[in-house]
């Protein structure tokens, strides 16, 4: 009887050490996990901030176009906000060494919102930032009216953006752009739209994962 008290006994801290090696993973995974949800929320923000100055600038430029007589600095101004894209760089890290290390997060629900996130969420609004970058790429690397009549330009990614046309005016370059601002101005509109509801789920995924880490077994270990 002693010999299996003994045994039992070892078992019992042979299964609390590796408990506590699981937790100490688990803290240590959920919170690389979540230094990297605080670096996609702050590229989030600055994406959607700049695709909303888009927006404003091709609805302004849609009104623009349909006035008499027409505004050649308002053309100029806005012109440059439409001309732009941004760059996402999803961090997903922690997440592929979770998965390599085949640490299960004990929290199924959390599991899943993680799981989710990640192949899921992260992926469709990286495609969607990316879709705008195509328009603004074909607009400025292929021949057409707009880019011919681009005399100087500060667009893209850059942070302060301008252009000089010149001759804000021309026929051909008004009708391609009011084409191309209504094309686009759906298609930014859904992006703002996707954009916005990834940084709501990028939120909820922040606070579920600070509440998970408040709890005392994991808590100990950070």
């Amino acid at each position: 009887m002693l010999v299996v008290f003994g045994i039992l006994i070892a078992l019992q801290i042979n299964n609390w050490n590796e408990n506590q090696k699981n937790a100490a993973n688990e803290a240590h995974i959920l919170s690389e996990i979540l230094n990297n949800l605080y670096e996609d929320e702050s590229q989030i923000q600055n994406i959607l901030e700049r695709r909303n100055t888009a927006q404003k600038s091709v609805e302004k430029l849609l009104l623009i176009l349909n006035t008499n007589p027409l505004d050649p600095k308002g053309i100029e101004e806005h012109i440059a906000n439409f001309l732009t894209f941004e760059r996402f760089y999803p961090l997903n890290n922690s997440f592929e060494m979770m998965k390599a290390s085949g640490l299960i997060i004990e929290n199924k629900v959390l599991r899943t919102a993680i799981s989710r996130y990640y192949d899921f969420e992260q992926k469709k609004v990286a495609q969607s930032i990316q879709d705008i970058e195509y328009v603004f790429l074909r607009l400025v690397q292929t021949e057409n009216a707009i880019r011919s009549n681009l005399k100087s330009a500060k667009t893209g990614t850059k942070k302060t953006t301008s252009t000089k046309l010149k001759n804000p005016s021309d026929g051909l370059f008004l009708e391609l752009l009011e084409t191309e601002l209504i094309s686009f101005n759906d298609n930014n509109s859904s992006a703002i739209v996707r954009i916005a509801e990834f940084k709501e789920l990028n939120s909820q995924l922040i606070e579920r994962i600070k509440l998970e880490l408040l709890k005392s077994k994991l808590k100990k270990h950070l």
